[in-house]
């Protein structure tokens, strides 16, 4: 192996250099000065790899027992299967006002979830979706109305604004028609018969809080914190303005919070007074039973309480 590597060496020294844009060089050039690359790697049985240089090598196909599978495929042929919708679809709206709101808060959520379903992405379908939850006598009508603007904006596309799309624009309509007028009119209503129930201030923290958003009030102002106020126990409430005095919303609630807190640890030790007492008399009443001292004769007051003295008698210990 030394030897034939010297001899190649030794003949591209005594090679003369020529241009490579020669093309002519390679036919006119001597056999003799070309180094035999065949005959040295053909004296040690190399075979020229036949895989082509540009691709990186390839992974085995499949697994031993499925050689092949649908990974093996190239993309274009795999197949674009449609993405559905998943998760808890929304119950169906009958027209009820007082629950428009919350119906299309989760119509929205569900659909953000699956933003990259199909329907999610085109608004046509995004609104024939919409539709097909609505039911009953008193959104029918708006239903059918509905069904029809669609089939001409899907017919003329002008109709819907710059930067808008058919979901935007019926969402907008969904709205203006179910509107509920007297939703603030009923939650102040709900806030002034509001009142604390079985020392449950969170839900009553809860409700207030909901309530008065729904209304639209100030929460500061002072008809409101007043009416918070009247909402608590009248002990509850007078505690907290012995405390801290407060003014606002925020100071009301940290401060009745921890005047709650104080009031049911107090019932507590309370309660286990109770229990301590009521052990600790009993043990003094078993103790004082023992060393009752009793006559002969029993409580009868008939019987001579001077037996016990006669001969024979003995003592009690």
């Amino acid at each position: 192996m030394k030897a034939a590597t010297e001899v190649v060496e030794r003949e591209q020294k005594e090679r003369p250099l020529m241009p490579f844009d020669d093309a002519s060089s390679d036919e006119d050039e001597d056999e003799d000065h070309r180094p035999k690359y065949k005959d040295v790697f053909g004296s040690f049985g190399m075979h020229s790899s036949q895989t082509a240089r540009d691709k990186p090598p390839c992974r085995p196909c499949g697994t031993g027992d499925d050689p092949f599978s649908l990974e093996n495929l190239p993309q274009d042929d795999k197949e674009d299967k449609a993405r559905r919708l998943e998760g808890i679809h929304p119950d169906k709206f009958n027209g009820d006002r007082s629950q428009t709101t919350r119906f299309l808060a989760t119509f929205n959520r569900f659909m953000l979830m699956n933003y990259k379903a199909d329907i999610a992405k085109d608004p046509v379908m995004h609104s024939i979706y919409f539709l097909s939850l609505l039911e009953g006598p008193k959104c029918e009508g708006w239903v059918d109305a509905a069904d029809r603007w669609l089939r001409h904006v899907v017919e003329e596309p002008s109709m819907i604004p710059h930067r808008s799309n058919a979901w935007r624009e019926l969402e907008k309509r969904f709205k203006e028609a179910f509107s509920d007028y007297a939703k603030r009119e009923r939650a102040q209503d709900e806030l002034k018969k509001l009142k604390m129930r079985n020392d449950n201030l969170d839900k009553y923290l809860a409700t207030f809080e909901t309530q008065a958003l729904c209304a639209d009030i100030d929460m500061n102002d002072h008809t409101n914190l007043q009416t918070f106020a009247l909402g608590l126990p009248r002990s509850l409430a007078d505690a907290c303005i012995k405390m801290e005095n407060p003014k606002t919303y925020e100071q009301w609630r940290a401060t009745v919070q921890q005047q709650q807190k104080i009031s049911l640890k107090t019932k507590s030790l309370h309660s286990k007074y109770g229990t301590f007492n009521n052990r600790t008399q009993g043990q003094g009443q078993r103790q004082t039973s023992g060393w009752v001292w009793r006559r002969p004769g029993g409580n009868n007051p008939r019987s001579n309480n001077q037996n016990w003295r006669r001969p024979g008698n003995r003592a009690p210990p």
